[in-house]
């Protein structure tokens, strides 16, 4: 047990929730007659659909799948358009960058005047909304009352329907989904061109994905009307999937290599590009996002893994391991029920060794602590030959959010394998990610998986954010780039990601809110220094510049944490003067160290690599000291831990100990920022919380003292928790610092760009000003957007407070994209206050002392 050990909050106190108000922005729309003008065009187009949207021979409905652009609350236009009849369906919405110009604008009060100007800084906005016509009635009568609006805008509409008068003010474009939504802006193009670069590859598997129609019957139809055209063209279906929480319906084909080169040159006597049903095409077959590594004998000392405990509570996603690793013996559980095993050659099995090594031990350079618990392994990958090497890939035959979910219900249900008697698994490591699914506005599949998932099953997903290992071209020469010391090639590889950010964004499912996200750190434990022919491109512990970078949706905080990832050394590019190419030698160091396959007689092998693959296993080894922790803190208090809550009181500590740091200058400095106003809401796209200090959030010191708690909320409802404070502050400055981190997993809404079911949100209440009102690192609406809020607040000026005095932390819940929201939401919070100036006071001690045991329910 700890020294000073956390502790656990009083019971707290019911409240109503806090009251959220929004600013006064808003989006300047044009006049009557310039909008009437500019949608002429795009109506008269509509007409022509009225033509397909009839009744066919065969009792089919086409359908017609529209796309809305909007400049404004997205909410409104659903309220507009459910009295068009039941003939448009809603799909689902999406925010979307939709530039600004001379007729749509954002306008703001002047802070100084109070005048209402145009917000020159805000260069987008707006949002999409998708439908699905099924006859010709709702596009007839939408038609009708667009004439009766460009006649009179002040004609009252029909009952019901007025807010299309409100739609029509706002309406940006609208047009018919195409071949641009479906195939170009998907990755496809590029994923089947490589394929038919193999002359003797005669099908090529694709995932298609279907409007998700809300009638079971309607899907059915749909379904069977596309695998009849797949029939046709000589293809077939593989598989299907239909996961009605996440509006996901998908089938796994099979086409003959004429038709892909068909669909690629838009032959419209093609079935498929008409089978209006279709969302998107996309490839299949995800290869892992990781940086080759080498493999190297070496001798290191690794403790036997004595005292494991069976029970496993972190599970691990990915390709094979080498079970009989001296480093691996003893630790693992895998559970392969398709045999992949069979597949595998022993020095395949690279990538899920590596991770299993990185989460069981940490880097093998510097290790400190090993894992208490068994981890369970599931093979999702298999591996795959490729010219004269061997990766580890997602099989294409299989749609990869269907293996997800099964593998996650094989833990949890009776119905599909039920390991759960064997395994009590609270955290879930997945180091792979989507390479041709970059992040852009809209959730992918696979991260609105793992949101359900995580609300469903109370369970956390580590997620690396992906990795981006383009070459570095700064706009210098190798030789001038190797005379810079370590500050100004920092400066040159910050603008580098910078400018870089668009091609560099996280890859699926890392975008997913429920779940941690980890990014990569330049750093590791071994040593080494330039040579003229390799180079360190920037100082150790800076951002890596491989790691994707964020927002997340509806630009909240993503990656959630930065953690070390490893490092790599650079050379020239023969190609590229100005361009400079990660090392592929033989050298060894530097990397982060983990264990390798090896073959009888070299048992000792070890792998020297760099990616966020290492920094998501890196942060999960972590979580073993969270949960011992969590452990010894409830037995001290004589409580049962709560099964329920555990995922979320990790998820909690595992963020706690995060801030920015020096981080912060280097991005400030270098992108030209000099307030806080300036990159409060910029720089955690790069960094998230920044790197979390695992120590200080599982032990308490003389000066500082952890709070831990843990509920759930109703919707309206507040949770009110007493935080005394017994110091004298109105006497001398004395520098103090609070920090609070809440997390909670939250039910989701697929279809909606709000997407999250709730918003969770703490607020510091009772304190006076100047007692702790400088907020450090994100702003106060960035870290609210997601589903961690951590918040770091100080001050050391002199003010008016007694040592009866405290403050309260109030934790709030309202409704978000579910209006009808009746679920309680679980959270998990932690508080720490200390005070940092040469007074000699015992922070733990005064404190622990007023808090009130928590009370068992």
């Amino acid at each position: 047990m700890a020294e000073r050990p956390i502790i656990l909050f009083a019971e707290p106190d019911f409240a109503e929730r806090a009251k959220r108000t929004s600013g006064f922005s808003k989006i300047q729309m044009p006049t009557f007659s310039r909008q009437s003008s500019r949608l002429a065009p795009k109506m008269a187009a509509l007409n022509s659909t009225l033509i397909t949207l009839q009744q066919t021979a065969v009792g089919i409905e086409p359908e017609k799948a529209l796309v809305f652009e909007l400049a404004q609350d997205v909410q409104a236009f659903y309220t507009a358009v459910k009295h068009l009849g039941d003939g448009i369906e809603l799909i689902f919405d999406a925010p979307d960058d939709i530039a600004v110009n001379d007729d749509f604008y954002v306008i703001d009060k002047d802070k100084e005047t109070g005048e209402v100007v145009r917000r020159e800084d805000k260069h987008s906005f707006g949002g999409k909304v998708y439908c699905v016509l099924t006859n010709a009635g709702a596009l007839r009568e939408m038609l009708r009352l667009w004439e009766l609006y460009i006649q009179d805008p002040q004609t009252q509409f029909p009952r019901g329907k007025t807010g299309l008068r409100n739609v029509f003010d706002c309406l940006i474009d609208i047009h018919e989904w195409s071949y641009k939504e479906r195939i170009e802006e998907t990755g496809v193009l590029d994923a089947w061109s490589r394929d038919l670069l193999d002359s003797e590859l005669e099908n090529v598997k694709c995932e298609i994905e279907l409007f998700f129609r809300s009638s079971p019957a309607v899907r059915q139809q749909r379904e069977e009307d596309l695998t009849e055209r797949i029939s046709t063209l000589g293809g077939m279906v593989l598989g299907r999937s239909v996961i009605a929480e996440i509006s996901y319906h998908a089938i796994l084909a099979e086409l003959p290599r004429g038709a892909i080169d068909k669909v690629i040159k838009k032959d419209t006597n093609i079935s498929l590009l008409t089978a209006e049903q279709i969302m998107f095409f996309r490839p299949v077959g995800q290869v892992v996002k990781s940086i080759e590594s080498t493999d190297v004998t070496q001798s290191i000392n690794i403790p036997y893994a004595n005292n494991i405990q069976d029970e496993a509570i972190i599970a691990l996603f990915d390709g094979l391991p080498q079970e009989n690793h001296p480093f691996l013996n003893n630790r693992l559980i895998v559970d392969d029920p398709e045999d992949y095993e069979s597949l595998y050659t022993v020095h395949a099995r690279k990538h899920g060794t590596s991770m299993a090594s990185l989460i069981a031990l940490g880097d093998l350079s510097e290790t400190v602590h090993q894992a208490t618990h068994k981890i369970y392994v599931r093979p999702i990958m298999k591996p795959t030959q490729v010219l004269h090497s061997t990766i580890e890939e997602v099989p294409n035959d299989v749609l990869l959010v269907d293996k997800i979910h099964e593998a996650v219900r094989r833990l949890y249900e009776t119905d599909a394998g039920a390991v759960a008697s064997t395994v009590t698994v609270k955290v879930i490591n997945l180091s792979i990610g989507i390479s041709y699914r970059q992040f852009d506005r809209t959730m992918s599949p696979l991260a609105r998986l793992l949101d359900w998932l995580s609300y469903k099953y109370h369970v956390l997903f580590i997620v690396s954010a992906g990795n981006h290992d383009i070459d570095i071209n700064i706009g210098i020469n190798f030789e001038d780039f190797a005379v810079l010391d370590m500050s100004k090639r920092d400066e040159k590889i910050i603008e580098f990601i910078n400018d870089n950010a668009y091609k560099c964004r996280l890859l699926s499912p890392s975008e997913s809110i429920n779940a941690l996200t980890i990014g990569a750190t330049f750093d590791d434990g071994t040593t080494l220094a330039d040579n003229p022919r390799f180079l360190l491109p920037c100082s150790d512990g800076m951002l890596s510049p491989i790691s994707a970078i964020g927002k997340g949706i509806n630009n909240s905080i993503k990656p959630d944490l930065i953690y070390p990832g490893g490092r790599n050394t650079i050379m020239e590019n023969p190609r590229s003067p100005e361009g400079y190419k990660w090392r592929t030698s033989s050298l060894n160091e530097p990397g982060t160290v983990s264990a390798a396959p090896f073959a009888p007689g070299d048992n000792m092998k070890v792998a020297y690599s760099f990616g966020t693959s290492n920094s998501a296993a890196m942060i999960s080894h972590e979580t073993f000291r969270c949960y011992d922790t969590l452990l010894e803190v409830f037995a001290e208090s004589s409580r049962d831990i709560p099964e329920e809550h555990i995922a979320l009181l990790i998820k909690t500590m595992l963020v706690h100990g995060a801030e920015w740091g020096d981080l912060k200058g280097k991005i400030a400095q270098t992108l030209g920022f000099t307030n806080r106003s300036q990159y409060q809401d910029v720089i955690h796209k790069f960094i998230g919380y920044g790197k979390p200090n695992i120590d200080r959030a599982i032990e308490c010191a003389k000066k500082r003292i952890t709070l831990i708690s843990y509920g759930e909320l109703n919707n309206e409802a507040a949770h009110l928790y007493d935080l005394p404070l017994p110091f004298d502050f109105s006497t001398e400055r004395v520098s103090r610092r609070l920090t609070a981190t809440l997390s909670y997993f939250t039910p989701i809404v697929a279809s909606k760009q709000q997407y999250r079911s709730a918003h969770l949100w703490f607020a510091v209440e009772n304190g006076k000003k100047h007692l702790l009102d400088k907020r450090v690192d994100a702003s106060d609406k960035a870290v609210s957007r997601g589903s961690v809020q951590h918040e770091i607040f100080e001050n050391d000026e002199i003010v008016v407070w007694g040592e009866d005095d405290g403050v309260q932390i109030k934790v709030n819940c309202r409704a978000a994209a579910d209006e009808r929201l009746t679920d309680a939401i679980p959270y998990a919070l932690m508080v720490s206050f200390e005070i940092n100036s040469d007074i000699d006071v015992d922070v733990y001690t005064k404190i622990s002392e007023l808090v009130k045991p928590r009370i068992t329910v």
